[in-house]
């Protein structure tokens, strides 16, 4: 499915009565992968590498901006390759367009090659996952955000 189209699919499972949308997030996608996909026995992920990966957040808030019941969230947020200052805002602006219709699951990551293409450490992921996971608790302190967290990691 296209990306343009998702309000489109969202405003219709809305009018449905379904629960909630789940949206898969990669910042960044390599072309050659060498990692092993912790999923499959192949080790290869299921998507190919010309995938639409647009922003979830960006996407949850164009999604809840056209309907009204539905609850978004996300199949792992890789939390970890990213600001967390811009994580909390990004995920919060969503939240408020959204209603308190936001939930947020997050991740470590599998993927070495979309930590090192983002110029972040892979190898200390986890701790800083885990501080995160702190931070974030405190700045979405009474507000619109519902959090879920896996420390759970693929082999290195």
């Amino acid at each position: 499915m296209k990306t343009a189209e998702m309000p489109t699919v969202a405003r219709m499972l809305d009018d449905a009565g379904f629960h909630g949308l789940l949206v898969s997030d990669h910042l960044i996608y390599p072309k050659e992968l060498k990692t092993v996909h912790p999923g499959h026995e192949s080790g290869k992920p299921f998507w190919s590498p010309e995938t639409e990966w647009p922003d979830v957040w960006v996407l949850i808030g164009a999604m809840a901006a056209v309907t009204k019941n539905l609850h978004f969230g996300n199949n792992v947020y890789i939390a970890p390759s990213r600001p967390i200052l811009e994580v909390a805002k990004q995920v919060g602006t969503a939240a408020t367009i959204a209603g308190a219709r936001v939930s947020i699951g997050l991740s470590a990551g599998w993927m070495r090659e979309e930590f090192e293409l983002l110029g972040q450490d892979f190898d200390n992921r986890e701790p800083r996952l885990n501080e995160m996971i702190r931070a974030l608790r405190e700045l979405w302190k009474g507000g619109w955000v519902s959090f879920g967290a896996s420390t759970t990691t693929s082999p290195r």
